[in-house]
């Protein structure tokens, strides 16, 4: 059975996009906040399994309208010890023009992510 959701710490994301090797998903939890889960890790990205939705890893993606609040976000995801890169043009998240990855975060501190930018 194709679903386009997807369960992952207690949150309900909709699946954008799966890779055709079936390794990755792209998931939305908000306009803003969007990870990219793998099954395999073959990747080599820090291993932060999440049991409900199977993912070995995952990062986190981020929309972001300027380089002005990119500071404030960085800042929000820093206290939750997520490892921030630099703003670029979107390529995960289609509702905005620019985004930043982070790495490191737990399922727990997406949640509270999520929370926070609401």
């Amino acid at each position: 059975m194709i679903t386009n959701s997807i369960k992952f710490s207690g949150l309900d994301g909709k699946i954008l996009k799966s890779s055709p090797h079936g390794n990755f998903q792209v998931v939305q939890f908000s306009k803003r906040v969007i990870i990219c889960g793998t099954f395999s890790n073959k990747f080599g990205w820090s291993e932060i399994p999440e049991e409900q939705s199977g993912f070995e890893s995952f990062i986190t993606y981020i929309g972001c309208k300027s380089k002005t609040e990119y500071s404030q976000l960085k800042n929000i995801t820093q206290t939750l010890d997520g490892h921030c890169e630099e703003l670029r043009p979107a390529k995960r998240n289609p509702n905005f023009k620019l985004e930043f990855k982070v790495r490191e975060l737990s399922s727990q501190s997406v949640r509270e992510l999520i929370k926070a930018l609401r």
